[in-house]
């Protein structure tokens, strides 16, 4: 028998609301995940696979709007129809401006092809109280009215403070069948 495709967890959002960020401080404790940051905002411009350890493999896809790739929607249609090992994946919203329009079409991408997802609020160190609570019941409203397969919980996230890291940290374990070995180890 052919060995299990490891398990893939995809990371997607907007160019620029600081996903290659996260994804660093996310693995900032598994110094073997080496994750480059570009200097210039929005320049993964085609998908990145980190491995991490022999657990599963995180992708980072190319940011949408702003400075997208030509082909974005293509090349992110054809992975998510095609990938059956992909666990779960996490849609990044900037947590200052909350949902774009732009962000719909990712919404509406993963809802077509019924992937499983969650909201991840990035940035929240520099948005103040009010706006963040102001987005985060916008969103938890939009989840509810607009999508099928969003996780009902919103993730907040600081690259920058880590706070909400990790936890975030832990439901990617958990999503990827880790947490026991992470907790034994």
């Amino acid at each position: 028998p052919s060995l299990p495709l490891p398990l893939q967890v995809c990371f997607i959002g907007r160019s620029n609301v600081g996903k290659s960020s996260l994804i660093r401080a996310l693995f900032s404790l598994a110094p073997e995940v080496e994750v480059r940051v570009s200097k210039t905002p929005g320049h993964t411009k085609k998908m990145n696979f980190f491995k991490v350890g022999k657990y599963f493999t995180l992708v980072d896809m190319p940011g949408y709007g702003y400075r997208a790739p030509r082909d974005f929607v293509e090349m992110v249609e054809a992975y998510l129809q095609e990938r059956h090992n992909l666990k779960r994946t996490f849609l990044l919203v900037d947590g200052v401006v909350g949902l774009q329009k732009t962000d719909n079409i990712a919404v509406e991408m993963l809802e077509e092809f019924g992937i499983p997802y969650v909201m991840v609020l990035t940035k929240i160190d520099r948005a103040s109280r009010g706006v963040l609570l102001k987005n985060v019941l916008e969103i938890q409203e939009f989840v509810k009215e607009n999508t099928q397969g969003c996780f009902p919980q919103l993730f907040l996230v600081s690259s920058v403070e880590f706070s909400g890291v990790h936890l975030l940290r832990c439901f990617v374990a958990h999503v990827t069948g880790n947490l026991p070995t992470l907790e034994a180890s």
